[in-house]
């Protein structure tokens, strides 16, 4: 059945997700503030991200600045926002909602670098008189590659199962599944924790082109990663480590200069930390996100890290990034 979805932002992950359910036939209507980007979505395009591909079904994807017109008569609303914009986003839409609950799937990963709380538990903490049900999606996914009805897979948690399959329902198809996974925080962990890991692996595959040392490495710190998790929730999921949303995000985001965080180590390797902090216009969520793991960290003595600490000190205290691998001189 035809559902009315409201997407907040008009970004190419917002714009990947409406292409998957214009596909599925649902009406879409995307709120944002850009002019150029909202006129080209209601031409088909969304050239910002995708030069000139269309949309599946355009004529099922509109685009507004208009707040309130986007959240009247929905059915689902997706937040996909950049994650700075996100409290005052809420606000707004909480104005507008008054007392009124929805049901909300969030898309942005990771850490609040403000409340160091994950994104899904600050829209709780924010939202909470508007939430009907919410989950939150996340896993291997580039925007670019949905866009164009790559077959992807990743991963959808929540806390209602009810609401888990009816948002999997609603975008599944023969190209993109939600597959449902019962680690709503272990989950977010290793979105959050695999941007620092990718900024270490893409510095490492510039300084030495192997693949013997990079999946090392990759092995390495998704360990450290799983090790994390057990020591801050007091469990040991064994399947967590091989769901999309670990494993598979992991592999994709360490592994391709796709990855802003990727691309991010490999130009620390290249011309040094000071000078591409300077050039870099774009929010790199492991960079911000290395200095909330320092404090997981520095809080949690018996949690061995050296490799995630080490890309930490590359970052953060001066540490030269040639050395990013002593580490392992006394790894065992």
């Amino acid at each position: 059945m035809s559902k009315k979805v409201t997407i907040i932002g008009t970004g190419a992950w917002a714009s990947g997700l409406a292409n998957v359910l214009s596909y599925n036939n649902h009406k879409i209507t995307m709120w944002g503030i850009d002019n150029k980007e909202i006129n080209d979505i209601n031409n088909g395009i969304n050239s910002k991200y995708f030069g000139d591909k269309k949309f599946n079904n355009p004529n099922n994807v509109h685009a507004t600045d208009n707040l309130e017109e986007a959240l009247n008569e929905l059915d689902l609303m997706i937040l996909a926002v950049p994650s700075g914009a996100i409290d005052s986003v809420l606000g707004q839409i909480r104005n507008i909602l008054g007392t009124r609950k929805i049901k909300i799937v969030n898309v942005a990963k990771g850490i609040d670098s403000k409340t160091k709380k994950f994104f899904s538990d600050v829209l709780v903490e924010k939202f909470s008189d508007n939430i009907e049900h919410y989950c939150s999606i996340l896993g291997p996914s580039f925007a670019t590659e949905v866009f164009e009805n790559a077959l992807t897979m990743i991963n959808i948690v929540g806390p209602n199962q009810g609401f888990l399959l009816e948002v999997s329902k609603t975008f599944n198809n023969k190209y993109f599944r939600l597959i449902i996974n019962p680690n709503e925080k272990g989950s977010e962990l290793f979105a959050a924790l695999k941007n620092v890991l990718a900024i270490g692996i893409g510095a490492i595959t510039h300084m030495f082109p192997y693949k013997n040392t990079e999946s090392a490495l990759l092995a390495t710190g998704a360990k450290e990663i799983y090790q994390i998790y057990k020591a801050l929730f007091n469990s040991a999921d064994n399947n967590l480590p091989l769901e999309l949303s670990a494993i598979g995000d992991i592999f994709l985001t360490c592994s391709s200069m796709k990855s802003r965080n990727f691309l991010f180590g490999t130009q620390i390797a290249q011309k040094g930390l000071k000078t591409v902090l300077e050039a870099n216009t774009k929010t790199v969520e492991g960079y911000h996100n290395a200095k909330i793991l320092e404090d997981i960290l520095n809080d949690n003595k018996s949690i061995s890290a050296p490799f995630l600490r080490s890309i930490i000190d590359v970052l953060y205290h001066n540490k030269d990034v040639k050395k990013l691998t002593d580490f392992i001189e006394e790894y065992n």
